[in-house]
C-alpha cells in the first residue's frame, strides 16, 4: 500500500511546536514535531526536509474515544515553509484516518426501516436478544382482554410475545389495535436500535443502558435522538461510559473546536398512552412549562443545552399538539433560561403500509430553538432549513 504524504518539511526548524514533551524525529535524526504528543498526531505522514524519508504516526489506538477538536491532514503533501505551535487542544489527523473514525463513531443508515412482522422475523429479535445481552428474551404473559398489562415488565418481551399471540389467530393486522401498534413499534424500536448503533464502539454500554429499561421506547429515546442529530449535520460525543459494567449517561453536541453543548432527554411519560393522564393543550403546556423549569438547575449560562421530551406512544393526536405546547411553553419561559439553546420531543412515527403485517418505522426530531440563548453554540440545520427526522416522517394510520 503506497503511504499518502501528508506534510512536507520545507522550513529549517520541525514543522509544528506541540504541547507534549517529546520529540518526533525521522530516522535521520532530524526533528519533525518537538513537544510531541502521539495522541495529537494521528496517522499523519511526515516527509523529512533533510533524508526525504516518510514518518507516520500511529492511528487511533482501539478502544480510545476520538478527539476533539480536530484539524484533518488532506494527503497532498502541502509544504510548510514554517514552524507552527500548536494550541494545546488541537488534534491532527490523516484523512483516510479521519474518515475510518467518522464511519466508525456516527450512527448507521437504517435503511428504509420496513418491518414485516413473522415468526420468522420474532425469532431473530428473541435470538439477537439473547446474543448481545447473554440472556434470553424475558417471558411476558399476555392477556388480549388486558393488552398493555406486560409492557411495564418488559416492553421488549412484551412486544414479542404480543405479536406472536396476535399471529396464531386467522386474521390480524399491524393497524386493527392499538396495542398491537404499540408491540410493533417496540420491535421495531429494538431493531432499529441495534441497526443504527451495533457497529459503535461504545455499543456494550448502550446496549447495556436500553436494557435496564427493557428496551422501551423511553430507553431508546436518547439514541434516536442522537441518531436524528448526527443526521441533520451535528457532531455527536457520547461520554465515557460510567459504572460497571458501564453505562452511557446522556450525550452531547460539538458544534465547535473547543464547545460542547450537553442534551437532556427527558421521560415525558405523564400522558403516555394508554397509563397516562387524560388531557388538553392547556394540561400540555403546563407539563412541559414544569420540565423546562425544572430543568433549569442542569441546563443554564453555565451549562447550555439542549433539552429532548419522550413522550412514548401516543395517540397521533398527540404529536402535534406536544410540539405546539413546547413552542408556546419556549415562547413564555425561554426569555428565563438564556443558557437553553433548543427543546423539542423526540416521537415516534409509524406507517401502516398495503401488507397489514408489515410497517414502516421511524422518529420525528422537533427542536425549538430559543430565541433568547445567549450563546455561540448554534444547532445545525437540516438541508434547506427545515427539521430533518432521522427517518421520513410518518403518521400513523
Amino acid at each position: 500500500m503506497v503511504t499518502e504524504t501528508h506534510l512536507v518539511q520545507r522550513c529549517d526548524g520541525p514543522i509544528f511546536i506541540g504541547p507534549g514533551t517529546d520529540t518526533l524525529r525521522c530516522a535521520c535524526g532530524n526533528p519533525l514535531i518537538e513537544g510531541y504528543d502521539e495522541a495529537r498526531f494521528i496517522a499523519v505522514t511526515f516527509e523529512c526536509g533533510q533524508c526525504g524519508t516518510l514518518t507516520t504516526t500511529p492511528p487511533l489506538p482501539e478502544g480510545m474515544a476520538p478527539p476533539f477538536a480536530v484539524i484533518v491532514a488532506e494527503p497532498v503533501a502541502e509544504p510548510r515553509m514554517q514552524t507552527t505551535t500548536l494550541p494545546g487542544h488541537v488534534f491532527i489527523v490523516g484523512r483516510a484516518e479521519m474518515d475510518r473514525i467518522v464511519a466508525l463513531y456516527q450512527p448507521a443508515d437504517p435503511g428504509n426501516s420496513i418491518y414485516h412482522w413473522t415468526p420468522e422475523l420474532l425469532d431473530r429479535i428473541a435470538a439477537a436478544y439473547q446474543r448481545h445481552t447473554g440472556t434470553p428474551l424475558p417471558a411476558v404473559s399476555v392477556d388480549l382482554d388486558k393488552p398493555f398489562s406486560g409492557v411495564t415488565e418488559h416492553a421488549l418481551g412484551w412486544a414479542v410475545a404480543h405479536l406472536r399471540q396476535r399471529m396464531a389467530l386467522p386474521a390480524w393486522s399491524c393497524a386493527d389495535r392499538h396495542d398491537t401498534s404499540s408491540a410493533a413499534v417496540h420491535a421495531a424500536g429494538f431493531m432499529h436500535f441495534l441497526a443504527t448503533w451495533s457497529h459503535h464502539p461504545l455499543f456494550p454500554a448502550m446496549l447495556a443502558t436500553a436494557a435496564d429499561g427493557g428496551f422501551s421506547m423511553h430507553a431508546l429515546a436518547p439514541f434516536a435522538a442522537a441518531h436524528c442529530l448526527s443526521v441533520q449535520g451535528n457532531r455527536i460525543i457520547f461520554p465515557t461510559p460510567a459504572g460497571f459494567p458501564g453505562r452511557i449517561d446522556g450525550f452531547s453536541l460539538a458544534p465547535g473546536p473547543t464547545d460542547l453543548v450537553a442534551v437532556r432527554t427527558v421521560v415525558f411519560d405523564r400522558f403516555e398512552y394508554p397509563f397516562g393522564r387524560p388531557w388538553d393543550a392547556a394540561m400540555l403546556q403546563g407539563a412541559v412549562a414544569d420540565v423546562m423549569t425544572a430543568e433549569q438547575g442542569r441546563i443554564n449560562l453555565k451549562n447550555p443545552g439542549l433539552l429532548l421530551l419522550s413522550p412514548g406512544t401516543a395517540m397521533p393526536a398527540f404529536d402535534a399538539e406536544l410540539i405546539r405546547a413546547v413552542q408556546a411553553a419556549m415562547s413564555t419561559l425561554g426569555r428565563k433560561n438564556r443558557g437553553l439553546v433548543a427543546a423539542g420531543p423526540i416521537i415516534l412515527r409509524m406507517q401502516a403500509l398495503p401488507d397489514p403485517h408489515a410497517i414502516r418505522f421511524g422518529y420525528g426530531l422537533f427542536p425549538i430553538p430559543n430565541r433568547h440563548y445567549q450563546g455561540d453554540i448554534v444547532l445545525q440545520p437540516a438541508s434547506g432549513g427545515q427539521p430533518s427526522y432521522g427517518q421520513p416522517s410518518y403518521s400513523q394510520s
